[in-house]
């Protein structure tokens, strides 16, 4: 991101943190100072380009093995990043574990371990409904980039080879905030980081287990527990945000010692007038140290 903020410090931070999350790990960085916008860089510098671009994601000279990876690769992009959900009919366990071992090897993608655990006692003393509950680990992509090419270029890449934009970019208009908003949160964990300047932060990232997901769940050194939601969205984040984070963490068990919101468009007055010492309150101009 500090390579955005350095060569794009012309720009508001919303429109930094939309270049980071689509051309972060883009290889023609120059190139995205000629368009004035976001909208006009995706159409020049990927549709227009996709015929250079896509032998990037090549990584199989097999067709079969390279159509599998790219069904693999969509599905981690727009599903839930869970490592099992990607298998189905067309993709079995045996199958899946061979295309991830083709993925890391060419390091395209990496794991984020799951923090969750059950009790440690033999299965067969488990409730019923745990006994069968597997552990999952998520997948990250190493670049946003790759994570856009698969999320909306792939699933449309017979109409763009004809020069065909139209369907492309109207979901693209409709689905470019979303996936910004998991830019947005990778960001907030990086951010939490340098919050914490009397501490080291020793753990952060998202959280999850079979009762709750946070964007973010952080502890430093000190044994200080930071819990957060991360808002991007056009409207100020309200009481209730922070209100369903605690109701999250009660029901996950989770005693956190800071509750850590942050936001796209701000907060709504009453969230500010009863800010705590516990409640930290993050808006863009905070992603400047970035």
């Amino acid at each position: 991101m500090h390579v955005f903020n350095r060569d794009f410090s012309y720009l508001e931070m919303t429109e930094r943190i939309g270049y980071f999350s689509v051309f972060g790990g883009y290889a023609d960085m120059a190139a995205l100072h000629r368009y004035e916008s976001l909208t006009e860089n995706i159409r020049h510098n990927i549709l227009e380009r996709y015929d250079e671009l896509h032998e990037a994601f090549t990584y199989s000279a097999d067709t079969q093995t390279q159509n599998d990876l790219e069904t693999l690769l969509f599905r981690i992009a727009v599903g839930d990043r869970k490592s099992h959900s990607i298998y189905k009919n067309d993709i079995t366990r045996p199958r899946g574990k061979e295309l991830y071992r083709l993925l890391y090897e060419h390091e395209v993608i990496s794991k984020e371990y799951s923090r969750e655990s059950l009790p440690d006692i033999p299965r067969r003393y488990l409730k019923k409904e745990l006994r069968r509950y597997q552990i999952e680990d998520k997948i990250l992509f190493q670049d946003n980039f790759t994570r856009f090419w698969f999320t909306f270029i792939v699933p449309w890449q017979e109409t763009i080879q004809k020069g065909d934009f139209a369907e492309v970019e109207a979901q693209i208009a409709r689905e470019l905030d979303k996936f910004i908003s998991f830019t947005f949160e990778n960001l907030s964990n990086e951010l939490i980081r340098k919050y914490f300047t009397d501490e080291t932060v020793i753990e952060t990232g998202s959280y999850w287990d079979k009762n709750i997901e946070l964007d973010l769940l952080a502890k430093t050194d000190k044994g200080t527990v930071i819990a957060g939601e991360c808002k991007w969205k056009n409207q100020r984040i309200s009481k209730n945000i922070l209100t369903k984070l605690q109701k999250k963490c009660e029901r996950g068990n989770i005693r956190p010692d800071f509750y850590a919101l942050f936001s796209k468009s701000g907060f709504s007055n009453e969230l500010r007038k009863q800010k705590t010492e516990n409640l930290l309150l993050f808006d863009l101009k905070d992603f400047e140290t970035l």
